[in-house]
């Protein structure tokens, strides 16, 4: 989770809660989840996740309205525009993120860029394969996009 917020943060928001960059980041990967549903894939208390939809709606960065097929439960979706600014949060590459914490651990940092770009890889890998198995999705989960790829198809820039 620590990496997670390293790539999701910059110097211009160093206060922003945790709970909301992972509000965000679910809500723009699962548009249309209720507030249960948000609970269940965050961790976070519902009582905090329902806290932390209000402000974030608040401020507009999602909108709320209630489920169709059932009145009772709020569905929460991204504002327009939010995916693509999520994109661009995310331009910072996972694999620096990940060579500066190794190389934390490691002051070589070829070595830590190589290990960095091994272990982006097997999460791409790991993320395509627990997210089939959660959603249920049949066929080939190479299909599913991980969610650090949405800066390379808002913007068209590939990955390095």
């Amino acid at each position: 989770m620590e990496l997670a917020s390293r790539g999701m943060r910059d110097d211009a928001d160093p206060k922003v809660p945790e709970i909301y960059l992972v509000l965000i980041s679910v809500v723009v990967e699962a548009p249309g989840l209720s507030i249960s549903e948000l609970t269940a894939r965050t961790g976070f208390a519902q009582s905090h996740v329902s806290a932390a939809v209000a402000k974030l709606r608040e401020r507009g960065a999602l909108r709320t309205h209630p489920d169709p097929a059932d009145r009772r439960r709020t569905l929460v979706s991204p504002v327009d525009g939010l995916v693509t600014a999520v994109a661009q949060r995310q331009q910072r590459d996972a694999e620096q993120v990940l060579a500066a914490a190794l190389t934390e651990l490691d002051p070589d940092e070829d070595s830590a860029a190589e290990r960095a770009a091994r272990l982006v890889e097997a999460a791409d890998e790991l993320y395509r394969l627990l997210t089939a198995r959660a959603l249920k999705v049949g066929g080939d989960p190479a299909a599913l996009m991980p969610l650090h790829s949405l800066a390379e198809e808002v913007t068209g820039k590939p990955k390095k």
